[in-house]
């Protein structure tokens, strides 16, 4: 059988699934690995040619077939050739997403014929990643959407930690505080633990970590994203709507307002959102909308000069902090 997976890195997920699928069932299978990058394309084709009735099972991958100036035309004469004990796998990178038409419609074909089992990840999805960390770790949505919170979505690393922690756990029950300690956390979680410390009235640690990792921009632009969603929510409360405290029932909720939240094109987890009530019932809607202000007042000082940087966070975290529970 041919595989043709395309698209965004999502599509590795698919890619590693049809390694592990294919090895299950062919029990030491040989495999054979080309990168059109190291100009390998032709030891490619040169490998799925060969043919004997006598051979045994056989991988053969194809990595960075973006490249090919040609792939049109390769992919005809692949889906043309009389293939016999070989299973092969294209792996065709578009982190745009965009296919171009000939292309399109001719992976539709092949698919439409049978030729090839043709996988295209052409949005930006994560369902794929949830699906393989729910299914590896046997943990609830909330928790899925906390540990790639922490570890990123790139589905190499997610799959290194997901190993790494069912090593830790050795069988044990899964527990997000128990594996904090052992995964490799992305420097983003760690500006959005530090913001959110500064939102709870805790900046003790916060000053330390801007002292000693100088991420005064990402912990300014946290808190202008995290501040703005708070006031948006307390907005809405404002008008009478009211939030459930049980994440099962809020995630019905969301479904209402989830556009309101839309922040380039793409709409947040629920879990996310869910997760700034508890902040934002710490102030008032009017100390939200003047600290959303100053923060996009700070940003602009920073920018043309009027104020240095450290100043303007450091003054912006004492600001918030004073605001904490003025109600």
């Amino acid at each position: 059988m041919i595989y043709f997976i395309g698209g965004k890195k999502q599509r590795e997920f698919k890619y590693f699934e049809l390694l592990e699928k294919i090895r299950k069932e062919n029990v030491g299978i040989s495999e054979s690995f080309f990168d059109v990058d190291l100009k390998e394309n032709e030891k490619f084709l040169e490998k799925i040619n060969i043919n004997s009735i006598f051979s045994s099972q056989e991988l053969v991958v194809l990595k960075r077939a973006e490249k090919l100036k040609n792939i049109e035309e390769i992919l005809k004469y692949i889906a043309n050739l009389e293939i016999v004990n070989k299973e092969i796998i294209i792996d065709y990178d578009k982190e745009d997403g965009k296919f171009g038409v000939k292309l399109k419609k001719l992976l539709d074909e092949f698919s439409k014929n049978k030729q090839m089992e043709v996988f295209l990840f052409q949005k930006e999805t994560e369902e794929e990643i949830r699906a393989y960390v729910v299914n590896e770790l046997d943990i609830n949505a909330r928790d899925v959407a906390m540990l790639l919170e922490m570890i990123g979505s790139n589905p190499f690393k997610v799959r290194n930690e997901v190993a790494k922690i069912k090593i830790f756990l050795d069988g044990e029950k899964f527990d997000i505080e128990k594996i904090k300690n052992i995964v490799s956390i992305e420097k983003d979680y760690q500006i959005y633990e530090m913001t959110r410390n500064i939102l709870l009235n805790n900046p003790a640690d916060v000053m330390r970590y801007l002292e000693q990792k100088k991420e005064y921009m990402g912990i300014l632009y946290s808190l202008y994203n995290e501040l703005e969603i708070m006031y948006k929510i307390s907005s809405l409360k404002v008008k009478g709507r009211k939030f459930s405290k049980n994440y099962n029932t809020f995630k019905i909720e969301f479904e209402e307002i989830k556009e309101i939240f839309k922040s380039n094109n793409r709409i947040p987890n629920s879990y996310v959102i869910f997760k700034k009530i508890e902040l934002e019932q710490n102030y008032t809607n009017a100390s939200l909308k003047k600290l959303v202000f100053r923060c996009w007042e700070i940003e602009k000082d920073i920018k043309t000069g009027k104020i240095e940087m450290e100043t303007g966070v450091e003054m912006l975290i004492m600001e918030i902090c004073s605001l904490f529970r003025k109600k």
